[in-house]
């Protein structure tokens, strides 16, 4: 039986989804504040975290950081409050496995709770020291939307992935880096590779020289270049790596070999790297943060995803692609939004980007009745966008 450990210092949500998520077969224990969750964590390791983000105590940022320090390939979900999405990226961005909003519904927790804990079955967690994706993920349809902006997008995607070129991907949290590093891949001669993710916030400095290198000796484990070797590997914000490891990693890209932390014999690299950030890496250079000549060499080609609210056009449709996902996923028959409701979507600012719409048009479909979104659905926060700009 598979092992959940609940964090949240309200009592009755606590109830409810031990209830909920005991019946689905599941072992739960609860902890009501962030003391109680590390007390925990310190003794046992559960097989999934599910923790608010307010705590009383403490933060759920908190006890995200003591997991992945003690267990780096354990699934987070965090709970969220609507205006808590910036957080909620960061917490992302820590090595969240996903957020999922309040007032929570069944299906959706369900869906979020059997995704984190397929991952682990898959050796480890969305964000943790290395992520292999399944072939069936690799070839999930990506959507292109019609702006000039996307179809500059498209061209760049097209242009460079058949290529061998080391490409930067820039864009704000939410935007679909990972999703652009996946397409490239995907129409690249590699398609049929390992593509691997490796997250460095989400991995403890003393564990990293050998999450990445592997170790040898008594316990010889592999790293993440083994697992992505002859693919491709996608490193988020590589300025995170600490400087005597991207001096390593420097050295095996020049030498085309590396080995791993206690010695033994050196193993051929042929890995194509792409890295993303929100940030330009350029000022990571000057900043003393990323090896001048590391960037060079990561720098052979870049692509900035544009935020979703430079290209609202696109709204209707992306609608529509995550309505036919959750139909296909949840079941849900939601046909469309009614036009008061899209009015709102496109006034909203989208904090965190399609990945935010994904989540809240999720949310949306498998509360609200009928055949259409309404816009009685809408957050308060939304809703009341929507209202100053058509009184402006």
């Amino acid at each position: 039986m598979q092992k959940i450990l609940i964090v949240d210092d309200d009592k009755d949500l606590c109830f409810l989804l031990n209830r909920f998520l005991a019946r689905k077969g599941y072992d739960i224990t609860v902890a009501y504040s962030g003391a109680q969750a590390n007390g925990y964590l310190d003794s046992a390791e559960p097989d999934l975290l599910i923790t608010d983000l307010d705590l009383g105590d403490s933060d759920g940022i908190s006890v995200l950081n003591r997991a992945k320090e003690l267990y780096p390939n354990l699934p987070v979900i965090i709970i969220t409050g609507f205006s808590d999405i910036k957080t909620s990226a960061l917490a992302m961005k820590q090595g969240a496995f996903d957020y999922v909003m309040k007032p929570l519904l069944p299906e959706q927790m369900l869906l979020t709770v059997q995704d984190a804990l397929d991952s682990r079955k898959r050796g480890t967690s969305n964000a943790a020291s290395g992520f292999q994706y399944t072939e069936k993920e690799i070839k999930e349809y990506y959507y292109w939307g019609n702006s000039e902006l996307s179809k500059k997008l498209f061209r760049q995607v097209h242009l460079v992935a058949p290529t061998e070129h080391n490409v930067i991907i820039y864009g704000e949290d939410g935007s679909g880096k990972r999703s652009i590093a996946h397409e490239i891949h995907k129409l690249s001669k590699r398609s049929h590779l390992p593509f691997v993710l490796m997250n460095p916030t989400a991995i403890p400095r003393k564990n990293m020289a050998a999450a990445i290198f592997g170790s040898a000796g008594d316990s010889d484990q592999k790293g993440i270049l083994d697992q992505a070797n002859g693919g491709t590997i996608l490193i988020t914000d590589p300025q995170a790596i600490p400087m005597e490891i991207q001096l390593q990693l420097l050295q095996a890209l020049r030498q085309r070999r590396w080995t791993r932390e206690g010695g033994g014999p050196a193993t051929d690299l042929d890995i194509r790297i792409f890295v993303s950030g929100n940030m330009q890496l350029w000022d990571a250079t000057r900043q003393g943060e990323l090896n001048q000549e590391l960037y060079h060499r990561l720098n052979e080609f870049s692509i900035t995803i544009p935020p979703l609210r430079e290209r609202k056009e696109e709204i209707p449709d992306l609608v529509n692609h995550f309505l036919k996902i959750n139909k296909d996923s949840l079941g849900t028959n939601v046909k469309g939004v009614s036009p008061e409701a899209l009015a709102a979507l496109k006034n909203y600012k989208w904090y965190d980007n399609i990945r935010e719409l994904k989540n809240f048009i999720q949310k949306a479909a498998l509360q609200c009745n009928g055949n259409y979104i309404g816009a009685d659905c809408l957050p308060a926060e939304i809703s009341q966008t929507d209202s100053v700009v058509a009184g402006a």
